[in-house]
């Protein structure tokens, strides 16, 4: 190899190795750089659990209401109308078509993620019953938690 093309390997080889570290020559302030979001910790995804469950449980009671008032709502509809915790994002708003007695059931999951566009690193899951009341039968209004998850979303 030539001294020619080792100085190209070699500057080459720097320029990439700055690429990849995000150093800049000029240290100058005025570049937008972002640091990147720490990765969360399993406890510190296990803490997040609890509040995704009761925000999860809470939405799920709205949804029950949408059902009652006709299943008009939409879970977009029910967020702007109750905007969801810090870092809380609705995955999942799913309401059943209606069987012959006018009974639905839907589906609510809640997300937690750093950041809008960041993948999930947590989701809580609800369940939602509605049915109008028949005869001596009362109304059933029930909502229930399904389940949770780690490193997952919707």
């Amino acid at each position: 190899m030539s001294t020619a093309q080792r100085a190209a390997v070699l500057a080459a080889g720097i320029v990439f190795l700055v690429g990849v570290t995000g150093c800049s020559a000029g240290g100058s302030g005025d570049t937008a750089t972002t640091a990147a979001q720490p990765e969360m910790s399993q406890s510190e995804r296990k803490a997040t659990i609890p509040d995704l469950e009761k925000e999860a449980s809470t939405v799920a009671e709205g949804m029950v209401d949408a059902m009652a008032d006709g299943g008009t709502e939409t879970g977009s509809e029910y967020v702007a109308a109750h905007p969801l915790a810090a870092h809380h994002f609705l995955g999942k708003w799913e309401i059943g078509k209606p069987d012959a007695t006018g009974a639905s059931i839907g589906t609510v999951c809640i997300e937690y993620r750093p950041t809008k566009d960041a993948d999930p690193v947590a989701m809580a899951t609800a369940n939602a019953q509605y049915a109008p009341a028949s005869g001596s039968v009362s109304e059933l209004r029930r909502t229930s938690p399904v389940g949770n998850g780690l490193n997952t979303g919707c």
